[in-house]
């Protein structure tokens, strides 16, 4: 019995493959990562992951087998990503697509109810300050609480943060990996990857996204209808083609992918 089956999960979907068995070709593939559990792996707190030097050097190969069709796709601020990733000069999205660099180029921000948003922020502030086994985290354009480390207080958090917000509000809530982050109304990582497959080094080339994730899966369902290749990491119900166990498995198929020389040759 597979897990689909045990946890009664959507019966029409089918269960991901092995990303081992797939392969892709450079030439044409433009590659979507997201960053936490995904390229590195998630830890205490979102300040504490780690980039290693490997993961610098996979970058950069990446950017050179797949003629710079490569960006990173995070629900993070995208100065926090560019600090982790200082000496990637590839596309990066944050935010959930609120925010853009691409080709040394900083886009401008959406627009959002920045006093509303605020009133929002001081109140999550707030509630991290009275119960400190929640970690609150500002984002430019939301505003995240994890509660990672007392998985316990995942409806207490759940209940304060909708209360929040409205049906009239400009804002949403969506969960995450052990957090709930409020965010603005109509940004997504599947609408942040459209955006950048307008670019020329991507354009034309058949996605592949992985996450790891809700907040993923809007992106896969986006990939999975125009084409693409998406990869779940790590456990969880999903609508991903392909699953991968970890972030040190998807880095070391990436690593075994040949190099778009060696395939045209």
């Amino acid at each position: 019995m597979d897990y689909y089956t045990l946890i009664g999960f959507a019966p029409e979907t089918e269960a991901p493959e092995d990303l081992g068995t797939l392969a892709v070709p450079a030439h044409d593939t433009a590659l979507f990562l997201d960053f936490d559990g995904t390229l590195v792996d998630i830890a205490e707190t979102p300040s504490a992951v780690t980039v290693s030097a490997r993961d610098g050097l996979l970058l950069d190969q990446l950017g050179r087998r797949h003629a710079n069709a490569v960006a990173i796709i995070s629900g993070r601020n995208l100065h926090e990503i560019e600090k982790f990733l200082q000496d990637f000069s590839g596309t990066i999205s944050g935010g959930h697509g609120a925010e853009l660099r691409h080709a040394g180029e900083h886009f401008p921000g959406i627009d959002c109810d920045f006093e509303r948003l605020e009133h929002i922020k001081n109140a999550v502030m707030e509630f991290a300050i009275i119960d400190p086994r929640v970690i609150a985290e500002d984002k430019s354009f939301g505003i995240v609480l994890h509660f990672r480390q007392h998985p316990e207080l995942e409806s207490k958090v759940h209940d304060f943060l909708a209360c929040l917000v409205n049906e009239e509000d400009g804002f949403e809530l969506q969960s995450a990996k052990m957090a709930f982050e409020i965010k603005p109304k109509g940004i997504s990582k599947a609408k942040a990857i459209e955006r950048i497959m307008q670019f020329e080094e991507f354009a034309g080339r058949t996605i592949l996204f992985a996450g790891d994730d809700e907040t993923d899966e809007t992106a896969f369902g986006w990939v999975n209808a125009h084409g693409g290749l998406s990869v779940k990491i790590g456990d969880g119900p999903t609508i991903a083609q392909y699953r991968t166990a970890s972030p040190t498995t998807l880095k070391k198929w990436l690593r075994s992918q040949p190099d778009a020389s060696r395939r045209e040759a």
